[in-house]
């Protein structure tokens, strides 16, 4: 059987199963706006966690790749008792016999803004080929400009569109079982028995057995097994394939080889010019004298430097219960950690974590979260921020706590996150500015 949305995402941010990307994000926003505990005192924490699970596997072109995949369900009893409708393209429309849920990207890139934004959904080989090239176009002209993530994002986008775009493997086999068993509620023996063959070799198990059952059977109604092997329609031609690469690689090796043109010019034309002057730095002890020249402020200092751990300012933590954070500092300087709320943006809590141990803060309450990190010097008097702030880092993303209860226990989260990459470390944080750190 086939339900567009077996679990509700979509309709609980309220877009069709064919919505975009950027439709579902928006959409997203909206009801997070509406719905955060923050917003109002009318604002429901169960529909606002709701809508977060939702988006959190929507906006991952993959996890909903498996999620829309998931729709085809059915049984060789069902085949046997109605008739079932097989798998269409969802570009042309017309049935694909062997679909597959395919993701492409396309690359926008502004000077320093660039931005990847996935095309998916299931497809016919044709329209599959069509939309890879469409949307490899789309990244070639429009996607190399922003600095740095332009250039990379562009040609990894580039050949994974060429080379069919990203697929998972288990989807594909479970939508052609599904066909299998639609064909043969169709009567369409044959291509039901080709169907059936391909599935043998799923690496599904249940799959597997039940293909092989119905190979059987299929033989033994009728089926021509010098008939059960059907063309691959996915794959590529060598000419499809070498204009990707073209694509990818094209444009920077035009760049490389207008600069070493360049390069080359300039050295010609620098034989025939007169003297130069050359001015080699100074000597590290004229440097160090330099430096010890200059006057240091006096800036008074925190007497009593916080201990690990430690709380800097008012808070919104609970002091029942609650989620708990920790962060192991892997530098080799002393952080301040914020813990911001994702709409507001307002401080939920800050604490010091000193260089090469860990810190840890607990009553965090449900909703949404980013976390900021900044390195300094010595702290200020107030012994809640730096006289200098060195760096600041937050990283990516937004974490959903929510509290889950059970008939005999409250369970809550603990997050874990590494500073610089040590050892251990779990991601990748991005830089953010001194003004967007110490904000309120």
């Amino acid at each position: 059987m086939s339900n567009n949305d077996p679990q509700g995402l979509y309709k609980a941010l309220g877009v069709q199963p064919s919505a975009t990307a950027e439709e579902i994000k928006s959409a997203y926003r909206k009801l997070a706006k509406e719905t955060h505990p923050d917003a109002s005192q009318t604002a429901s924490s169960e529909k606002f966690y709701k809508i977060s699970a939702a988006y959190e596997i929507l906006n991952d072109p993959l996890r909903r790749a498996e999620y829309d995949s998931s729709a085809f369900q059915a049984s060789a009893h069902e085949a046997k008792t109605r008739v079932i409708d097989p798998i269409c393209c969802s570009r042309c429309g017309q049935v694909a016999a062997q679909p597959r849920y395919v993701v492409f990207f396309r690359v926008y890139s502004f000077i320093v803004m660039t931005t990847r934004r996935p095309v998916q959904g299931i497809f016919c080989a044709s329209c599959a080929k069509k939309e890879g090239l469409k949307s490899s176009v789309i990244t070639l002209f429009a996607g190399w400009w922003g600095a740095p993530w332009g250039p990379i994002y562009s040609i990894g986008s580039i050949l994974n569109n060429g080379f069919g775009g990203k697929h998972e493997r288990s989807a594909d086999e479970g939508m052609v079982w599904y066909n299998a068993l639609a064909f043969l509620s169709r009567g369409n023996l044959q291509l039901s028995y080709a169907l059936a063959m391909q599935s043998r070799k799923a690496l599904d198990k249940e799959i597997a057995r039940h293909a092989a059952e119905l190979v059987s059977q299929l033989e033994k109604a009728g089926a021509d097994p010098r008939q059960g092997k059907l063309r691959n329609p996915w794959v590529t031609s060598m000419l499809y394939g070498t204009g990707h690469l073209l694509m990818a690689f094209a444009l920077p090796g035009a760049l490389a080889l207008g600069i070493f043109a360049n390069t080359q010019g300039s050295g010609a034309s620098a034989s025939y010019g007169g003297s130069r002057l050359y001015s080699s730095p100074p000597s590290k002890q004229y440097q160090s004298s330099v430096q010890n020249a200059i006057p240091k402020p006096n800036v008074p200092t925190c007497t009593d430097v916080p201990y690990n751990g430690q709380l800097l300012g008012p808070n919104r933590l609970s002091s029942t219960a609650g989620h708990s954070l920790e962060i192991r500092n892997g530098s080799s300087g002393n952080a301040i950690i914020k813990v911001r709320a994702e709409l507001s943006g307002a401080v939920v809590a800050a604490f010091f974590v000193r260089s090469n141990q860990t810190g840890q803060i607990t009553g965090i309450p449900d909703g949404r979260y980013t976390v900021q990190y900044a390195f300094g010097d010595a702290l200020d008097v107030s012994c809640r921020r730096f006289v200098h702030l060195n760096s600041a880092g937050q990283f990516p993303g937004a974490e959903t706590l929510q509290t889950e209860q059970t008939a005999t226990q409250i369970i809550t989260q603990v997050l874990s996150y590494t500073l610089y990459a040590v050892p251990a470390g779990n991601v990748t944080p991005q830089i953010i500015s001194a003004q967007d750190f110490e904000r309120q």
